[in-house]
């Protein structure tokens, strides 16, 4: 299949074969099965490029007690007399995609959890979640794209770019439907409304915008904010919109009046990300100062100040449940938080700059 270029297809049929095995009396073969879609999922790359090296590369650098490896082990070849370390088992890490040529700046999981969207060098691309594989390329944009998000009903993506411009395009056919112009400097961020009907565009021009995707004409500016926005989020019941600032505050606006409700200060340094709660009773915001801070969307108040990364706070993102919140930083780690107890669950390393 690697020959033939089609190994992304074998994720497919071990997804179909692990479902067709009955019973727990076949949990060596469910192992082996697993254990065979790690390995490709993460040999897929050298199986690509160099089809052959994948019973000599890919068997190196597997984990030790791999089932793959530990099955297939004699068949290495004999010159290699040095193995490389590995680790003893499969790390958290599923695949890494590749294939931008620059900086990845934003990603975006659709609805439906089967796509993946990554803005970077002008470009959005589009991958297959289950096989890692590219689906698209977007191409459109005149400077870096900074920002990606899927509508509700995963028919439309948004992407933000350097080059002032928000642009709508066709999940389906990747086709360009909108562009929306009215931002004086880079976008930042962009953020759908749960119904789909409005999108918020933050800016380097302190302001935010927000769009009726239906006309693609702009419903209202928000202005307030003495420095950029760096970033957007409405609330779960669509009557918020949480805006963080190089000017160190978050503010928080009603969405239909377009009047400022709360302006939630403490942060010591730009605020890079906010994300609400599912049951819209939190905010958290990732800051410069190192931080993320958890705040009580009632009344504005300050719950919780995780602290642990070593650097730059660039991007939250809330469980489903509500139960953790993943922090990205400029040191190069994602962790996981505890949302209630606000302790530190889990540091998940591997990416080799700023995530």
């Amino acid at each position: 299949m690697a020959l033939l270029g089609l190994i992304s297809e074998v994720v497919g049929m071990l997804d179909l074969l692990h479902k067709g095995i009955p019973g727990d009396d076949n949990s060596a073969l469910s192992d082996f099965v697993h254990d065979g879609k790690r390995f490709i999922l993460k040999t897929r790359h050298i199986a690509e490029e160099a089809p052959l090296q994948i019973y000599c590369a890919g068997l190196v650098f597997a984990p030790r007690t791999s089932i793959i490896r530990t099955n297939f082990e004699a068949d290495l070849p004999r010159w290699i007399s040095q193995l490389p370390q590995v680790n003893e088992k499969w790390s958290a890490e599923l695949q890494a995609l590749e294939g931008h040529a620059s900086s990845v700046l934003s990603v975006a999981f659709s609805p439906d959890g089967r796509l993946l969207a990554s803005g970077s060098d002008k470009t959005v691309r589009l991958w297959d979640i289950a096989t890692g594989g590219i689906q698209q390329t977007i191409e459109g944009h005149t400077n870096w794209v900074t920002s990606v998000a899927f509508s509700p009903d995963g028919r439309l993506l948004a992407s933000g770019s350097y080059d002032k411009t928000v642009r709508l395009w066709d999940i389906g056919t990747g086709g360009l439907q909108q562009t929306l112009k009215g931002h004086a400097n880079w976008i930042s961020s962009v953020a759908f409304s749960l119904d789909g009907q409005l999108l918020a565009s933050s800016s380097y021009d302190e302001t935010v915008r927000l769009w009726d995707i239906a006309t693609g004409g702009a419903q209202q500016v928000l202005e307030g904010h003495a420095n950029s926005v760096r970033a957007v989020a409405f609330s779960p019941d669509g009557q918020l919109l949480a805006s963080g600032s190089d000017d160190k505050t978050v503010r928080l606006w009603d969405i239909v009046t377009g009047s400022l409700q709360q302006t939630l200060e403490g942060h010591a340094n730009s605020i890079w990300s906010v994300a609400f709660l599912p049951s819209g009773r939190l905010l958290a915001s990732g800051s410069c100062d190192n931080t993320v801070r958890l705040w009580d969307t009632a009344t504005g108040g300050l719950l919780q100040i995780l602290e642990g990364h070593i650097d730059w706070v660039r991007s939250v993102a809330f469980s489903p449940d509500g139960q953790l919140l993943a922090s990205g930083s400029y040191d190069k780690t994602v962790r996981l938080w505890d949302t209630v107890t606000g302790g530190l669950q889990q540091i998940l390393k591997g990416h080799a700059d700023w995530v």
